[in-house]
């Protein structure tokens, strides 16, 4: 097995094209992605507004009016707690707390998040320009406060980070595993079977080649998404690299299930790609889940995808591991451990036929 992943290995360096494709191409589509949504920091600003109302007064209706006529996407929260969670999750840009005042006043609070300050800015002018007509003034008394929520960096970076490499480590899965109906073809996956004494291995080595390349490209796009990232702890970094194996995996597993049904590369080349785009759609890469119609949010769990970016998102933005993280894992490995088995009955069958 060892000697199949060292060829492959020999094969992989010597294709300086390919191998420039494989490892500089996903950073660069991370870089462009940043640069598009995050871009929500420059011009015309069209916000999403979380917001509570605690105050229940006569003049916290007037500003919620004053509120849907000023922001487009504006939605209604029972509890603090829920403004707090929906602008660090990132469903929405910014949040804003109405609470009573001094008599019949009103005191703003503006909630922000790293990568949102220009949004945060803009929802915070107009809530002062909000509070002080209300209040008669030309100027804000100072009743509207900022708090920022979450930890440094950038919330968009981060989750672009984890979207880009997972699409990229499916589709680079998909692309090498092709290699495996050249063989075929050539006869050369028989030869190796006699020599390893089974198709086991040779499936094996592919697997481990394929999740080895996976896991550098993650790692390599998550290396130019640094400067925007949180500050790291050693766990979250280990939970971080654990990750990437597993949807390398799973990405590998998916592949060579695919590839191996497939009896020639006119098939596997539209199929995989087909399934591929599929899955980064549903499960998030392309446009987060959040701005999904709920009943796509839901299929989205079926996808590889939205377990690795849920995965990710939890242990670098939110430095949590709570049970979502391990289960996430559980589905990944669960996929390419599955992908695999699938693979090795069907070259099996195609052998022994």
């Amino acid at each position: 097995m060892l000697a199949i992943i060292e060829a492959y290995a020999r094969g992989f360096l010597r294709d300086r094209p390919g191998l420039a494709l494989t490892l500089l191409l996903p950073p660069l589509i991370y870089l462009l992605f940043a640069a598009i949504f995050g871009a929500s920091g420059q011009g015309s600003i069209d916000a999403s507004v979380s917001f509570t109302d605690l105050a229940r007064s006569a003049a916290s209706q007037t500003a919620r009016a004053a509120m849907r006529k000023s922001f487009d996407r504006l939605s209604e929260q029972d509890s603090v707690q829920a403004v707090e969670a929906n602008v660090v999750s990132g469903r929405a840009d910014t949040g804003v707390i109405l609470r009573a005042g001094d008599g019949p006043g009103l005191r703003i609070e503006i909630l922000g998040t790293g990568g949102r300050e220009a949004a945060t800015n803009a929802v915070a002018a107009r809530m002062s320009a909000i509070h002080a007509a209300m209040a008669g003034r030309a100027v804000d008394d100072g009743s509207v406060q900022r708090r920022r929520l979450g930890p440094a960096g950038d919330f968009q970076a981060t989750y672009y980070a984890a979207a880009v490499a997972v699409m990229f480590m499916f589709f680079a899965a998909v692309h090498g595993a092709m290699g495996g109906l050249d063989e075929r073809r050539s006869g050369l996956q028989a030869r190796l079977v006699l020599a390893s004494r089974g198709l086991a291995p040779v499936l094996g080595a592919r697997l481990l080649w394929l999740t080895a390349v996976g896991v550098a490209q993650a790692i390599i796009i998550f290396l130019v998404a640094t400067p925007d990232l949180p500050s790291l702890a050693i766990w979250q970094i280990a939970a971080g690299l654990l990750t990437a194996f597993v949807v390398g995996l799973a990405a590998s597993g998916f592949a060579l299930m695919v590839i191996a049904a497939c009896r020639s590369r006119d098939q596997a080349q539209p199929l995989s790609t087909f399934l591929v785009l599929v899955l980064a759609a549903l499960g998030g890469s392309m446009a987060p889940r959040f701005l999904m119609p709920p009943a796509f949010q839901s299929i989205g769990w079926l996808t590889p995808h939205a377990w690795a970016i849920e995965s990710w998102q939890t242990v670098i933005w939110l430095g949590r591991f709570d049970s979502d993280v391990p289960t996430g894992w559980i589905v990944l490995a669960g996929l390419g451990v599955v992908g695999w088995l699938v693979a090795f009955v069907i070259e099996r069958r195609r052998l022994s036929g």
